[in-house]
């Protein structure tokens, strides 16, 4: 069972829009608790297994000073997507370094039963999370990717950062296996 963080143990520093801080000495609370959110979260809990689709609880706060809403999620998941990271470094380091098929693939990390006509031949969230990626948005802390790269060197670089990243790796563990645990440490 997964418990809920207290509104304060989880609350940000400071505002990320203004750079207010949230808890100024002798003053009012600058990040205010505004309630939660559920989210949908998809992908395997460990590399390898089955894919599933969990309802996670997201903090939501408000800035005093401007206004903003910032919402806090748990670690392992990327903002604005809906794959947790895990499951995007699976996919990275199984197109880019295996050379395998994105419908391949997406029944690797897809719950979904019910899938569009067009999702039998291509998945446009890897093209997505590379485009990300050498932008240096999906993974901030690992840099951007040359602008003169593909979309199969991006997806090869990011994947081998990831796996290098990764701190559960044995000299036969696969490198998807070590991207999958290296991307939820890069979130």
């Amino acid at each position: 069972m997964t418990v809920l963080p207290t509104v304060q143990h989880v609350r940000p520093a400071r505002c990320p829009c203004c750079d207010a801080a949230s808890r100024p000495v002798n003053g009012p609370l600058g990040m205010r608790g505004h309630g939660l959110r559920a989210r949908q979260v998809y992908g395997p809990h460990d590399a390898g297994d089955a894919p599933q689709q969990v309802t996670v609880q997201a903090r939501r706060y408000r800035c005093t000073a401007c206004g903003a809403v910032v919402v806090v999620v748990p670690r392992g998941l990327l903002p604005r997507r809906r794959y947790s990271a895990a499951a995007i470094g699976w996919v990275l380091a199984r197109v880019g370094l295996e050379g395998a098929t994105t419908p391949v693939v997406r029944a690797e990390v897809c719950s979904a039963v019910v899938l569009g006509v067009a999702a039998a031949e291509r998945w446009l969230a890897p093209s997505r999370w590379i485009d990300a990626s050498r932008r240096g948005q999906l993974f901030p802390r690992l840099g951007r990717h040359g602008a003169d790269s593909t979309r199969a060197q991006v997806a090869e670089r990011t994947a081998m950062q990831l796996v290098a990243l990764s701190a559960r790796g044995s000299a036969g563990t696969p490198a998807p296996h070590l991207a999958f645990h290296g991307a939820a440490l890069a979130a």
